[in-house]
């Protein structure tokens, strides 16, 4: 007797019917599938008609089974059993009175789809669900299932026009419970909570403070390092199988189909691969491609060939060896092969494809599509049905965090990588008084729309930044200034200033702020053209112009070495000028020092001072002291250069033989070191340019 039955009704299309199969309902008491009468109404003769039913192997049936009394329960009920079981067609079974009905079924057009959703109310499943019948083993995958809008082309066996698939979900909770939609890519069996909200409820209070951003996420994808569907255990390999130390059971053998990542653990020795520090090792690992499916019992797995990913030689019939094994991937002490999931090299949570027609992007008779913008991912922020309060928003776009554990990433890591040949890899186009870049002490504004004027007086281009000893923050600037108002209106306006200035915070409009330090300025004080080296921003005291020309004001020393390009002058203008006349130090040659004049003028030099000679050091050992009345007295004083020291001219020294007689200026006096007078060697001689002809001081033809 039948006390509880527990069963579960789908209509599906008819399967062969066994002539032994007769209707079954599961009984929870003692775990047993029990004869059972599904009624939906009643034939012509009266009897219950049943309709759908459970064989012994869990399938379900449509048909109509003739049923007759076979005895009385306890309450005197009849118990009915069948007599005969007749499959029926999916039209004689159902009801025209259930068809597009609550609690009915909906009809199917002539592809056997369904012309309305499976259920009413406010979830529902439309009439665009399709399953496919069969798979593209290449472009789907053996295991693949497939969901969404498709209707039958009518122009062969499983193809079909998509259709849109629509999802409307409500995240409510943590974990999954938070994700709209969720894919995990963890391996076949599943072990991992998407990190929503990451605490247990369970937990209470703590679980509410310790949640932080009481998150919900549209799309949640979580990727690991997938394990691999299988791992089993190699006795050795052919060049198309891999030998299995033990038999495939039915359920490894099921899971196994072709073109499935297969990779083992033996090296190619024959490759010599060169790893870089920091990097990846490269994988010298033997792999393949499953090629056909394998049956419960086999001892092999075939494959189409053997090589080493990435690195191999292309050659045929390679065999990979079983005496070497890997130890930088694995450590397996046996031949090992990984099949699927973990077998394969990488992970990707989302990897974009998107293929352009290339006739398509040329006009002719026979374009297909009209598309030729692509833009693999939009962002956009939309707030709508008002205006929102200033700040009540936190926009955070598009974030990225390499991980807890820095140190464990290669150096050739990346968090953004902008690749292949285009114009423009990076392209801002933020708004007026945006910062372009904020981050790690570096500021980039945005200049759109941006105007120096008399009321924005000053714009900052580029600003970086650097903490000093933690007590202050240098920061580097490249900025504008509207420094000649009464310029004509356009960029003589403008003055651009390069250097520090020390403490204040980042702007990007008006004056940097802070204690400024010497700059480099460019167009100051209408030098267009020109530039200024500034002491605090605003002592220019060293000014090139757009002529080349250069001018010192205020006080300029010259220390240590100081050179002049031979043949240059450096002229030295006058605190008044009424002449235009430019004195200054000139090198004719690579021996001399001249006094010279910028428009050839007669250029003198004059002193208030002394005129000192040192020797090596601060303390002058001789000089020249002027007296006040154009005549100069020889000193060695040491300190003031007064005459009261006495001293000495020195000349050079010649023999009798090695006077000079050319280019000698009239009046030019020499030491002649042979030379007497009087009975005495060394005698001062005087050039006489009237006779060319050198005297001693008495007028005598010297003689040694």
């Amino acid at each position: 007797m039948l006390k509880k039955l527990f069963f579960f009704c789908v209509l599906l299309s008819s399967p062969a019917l066994a002539s032994d199969v007769i209707p079954q309902a599961y009984r929870a008491a003692d775990n047993q599938y029990h004869p059972v009468m599904i009624t939906s109404g009643l034939d012509a003769t009266g009897k219950p008609v049943v309709g759908a039913y459970q064989d012994l192997k869990g399938q379900w049936h449509d048909a109509t089974v003739s049923v007759q009394a076979c005895g009385v329960d306890a309450n005197n009920h009849p118990i009915l059993c069948p007599v005969s079981v007749t499959e029926n067609t999916l039209q004689d079974y159902v009801q025209k009175s259930l068809i597009n009905t609550a609690n009915g079924i909906a009809s199917l057009d002539s592809n056997n789809d369904l012309t309305n959703p499976l259920t009413s109310g406010a979830d529902w499943l439309g009439a665009w669900q399709k399953n496919a019948t069969s798979v593209d083993v290449f472009a789907q995958g053996y295991e693949s299932a497939l969901f969404g809008g498709q209707t039958a082309t009518g122009e062969g066996n499983n193809t079909f026009n998509p259709r849109s698939l629509l999802v409307q979900s409500d995240p409510y909770g943590p974990y999954s419970a938070g994700c709209a939609t969720g894919v995990a890519m963890t391996g076949s069996v599943y072990n991992s909570q998407f990190p929503i909200s990451q605490q247990d409820p369970h937990n209470g209070a703590s679980a509410v403070v310790g949640v932080g951003g009481y998150d919900t996420v549209a799309n949640c994808v979580l990727v690991a390092d997938t394990p691999a569907r299988l791992i089993l255990t190699a006795t050795g390999y052919t060049a198309t199988s891999v030998q299995l130390a033990t038999p495939l059971t039915a359920a490894q053998a099921a899971q196994i189909h072709p073109n499935m990542y297969i990779t083992t653990n033996s090296p190619n020795p024959a490759l010599s691969l060169t790893n870089t520090s920091g990097a990846l090792p490269k994988r010298n690992l033997y792999a393949g491609f499953v090629s056909t499916s394998p049956s419960a019992g086999d001892t092999s797995i075939s494959v189409y060939a053997w090589d080493v990913p990435g690195y191999g030689t292309k050659a045929s019939d390679q065999i990979p060896q079983t005496d070497t094994l890997d130890t930088v991937w694995s450590a397996y002490t046996s031949p090992t092969v990984f099949l699927g999931g973990g077998a394969a090299s990488s992970a990707f949570g989302n990897n974009w494809f998107f293929n352009l027609d290339a006739s398509n992007l040329t006009p002719s008779t026979s374009n297909k599509s009209l598309i030729h913008q692509i833009t693999p991912l939009e962002v956009d922020l939309n707030i709508v049905n008002g205006t929102a309060p200033n700040n009540s928003v936190d926009w955070q776009g598009i974030s990225m965090n390499a991980g807890n554990q820095p140190a464990a990433l290669t150096t050739d890591s990346r968090q953004i990588f902008l690749g292949g040949n285009i114009t423009q890899h990076l392209l801002f186009d933020g708004g007026e008084g945006n910062w372009l870049i904020n981050g790690d002490n570096i500021y980039v504004p945005s200049l759109k729309n941006q105007s120096l004027t008399a009321q924005n007086t000053a714009q900052l281009y580029q600003e970086w930044d650097q903490w000093i000893g933690g007590a202050n923050r240098m920061r580097f600037l490249l900025w504008n200034s509207f420094d000649n108002p009464t310029a004509p209106q356009g960029w003589e306006q403008a003055v651009s200033h390069f250097g520090p200035t020390i403490d204040g915070d980042p702007v990007t409009e008006g004056d940097p702020g802070g204690s400024k330090q010497a700059d480099i300025e460019w167009n100051r004080a209408e030098n267009y053209g020109g530039l200024d080296l500034c002491g605090y921003g605003h002592n220019c005291g060293f000014t090139l112009t757009g002529d080349g020309n250069i001018s010192v004001s205020g006080t300029s020393t010259f220390s240590s070495s100081f050179s002049i390009t031979g043949g240059n002058t450096l002229y030295i203008q006058p605190s008044t000028l009424d002449n235009n006349l430019f004195s200054g130090w000139c090198a004719p040659d690579s021996y001399s020092i001249s006094l010279c004049s910028n428009i050839g003028a007669w250029v003198s030099i004059q002193s208030k001072g002394d005129l000192r000679s040192t020797a090596g050091g601060t303390t002058s050992s001789s000089a020249w002291h002027p007296d006040g009345y154009g005549n100069w007295y020889a000193s060695n004083s040491s300190n003031d250069g007064g005459i009261s020291g006495g001293g000495s001219i020195a000349s050079s020294s010649y023999t009798l033989e090695t006077l000079p007689t050319k280019n000698e200026l009239d009046g030019a006096r020499l030491w002649c070191s042979d030379c007497k007078l009087n009975g005495i060697s060394g005698v001062v001689v005087y050039w006489h340019a009237s006779i060319s002809k050198w005297t001693d001081s008495q007028n005598n033809t010297p003689v040694n």
